[in-house]
């Protein structure tokens, strides 16, 4: 947990403080970025659509259903816990949002546009937080190979998701990985938290097959 919070101290630290090489390294990286996706606006359409498909508002829906089916499964706790984490992440997010307020790339003719300060990058935060609560929601359903694939599948959205934001010139590349830390150490947090449940607070729970009654 403390690990997966480190790249979001360091960043948050040189960024609030604006540090000059970093400053100096992520208006470079934007701005090779956009020499490059800029000429190709078939490239630059597939991206915003990849990018709105696996967005904020997307993930949040899915956390939301992925709590909802929990739910219905009658596994009380983990559909609380997915709940809180997607209620954690986005207040986590807004609070560095308002706190450190950067300023998103900009560009004469830009290839995307967003509103609202920049640090941390949103949709690369809800893409690691709903990742990772659909993942952790399906993974004890899953066996074999199929519980490698949906590790493969939910790592490879959310990078893609995380990345597609600097392709399209509306974030920083360390808002990015600022982000995505966010994410991982809001998911390491409520599972910790989860993990040391009272048994009170798992009493509607349906019983796993190792705990149930035998008749």
């Amino acid at each position: 947990m403390i690990v997966a919070a480190l790249p979001l101290l360091l960043l948050l630290s040189l960024v609030a403080g604006q540090w000059a090489p970093l400053m100096s390294f992520d208006q470079s990286l934007a701005q090779s970025l956009h020499d490059a996706i800029a000429p190709s606006p078939g490239l630059a359409h597939g991206l915003e659509l990849w990018t709105d498909a696996f967005g904020t508002w997307a993930m949040r829906i899915v956390s939301l259903l992925a709590a909802a089916w929990l739910l219905i499964r009658r596994q009380v706790s983990t559909a609380v816990w997915a709940g809180a984490t997607v209620f954690l992440a986005n207040l986590f997010g807004l609070i560095l949002k308002l706190t450190v307020d950067r300023p998103r790339p900009e560009f004469a003719d830009p290839i995307s546009v967003a509103v609202g300060p920049s640090f941390p990058s949103g949709h690369a935060l809800m893409a690691v937080t709903g990742m990772g609560i659909l993942l952790f929601a399906v993974l004890p359903l899953l066996r074999g190979a199929w519980r490698s694939i949906a590790w493969v599948v939910a790592i490879v959205i959310a990078l893609s998701t995380a990345l597609s934001r600097p392709l399209l010139g509306v974030h920083w590349g360390t808002d990015i990985i600022a982000g995505m830390s966010l994410g991982l150490f809001t998911v390491a947090l409520t599972l910790l938290l989860w993990t040391f449940l009272p048994p009170i607070a798992r009493r509607w729970d349906r019983p796993s097959p190792a705990s149930a009654p035998k008749a």
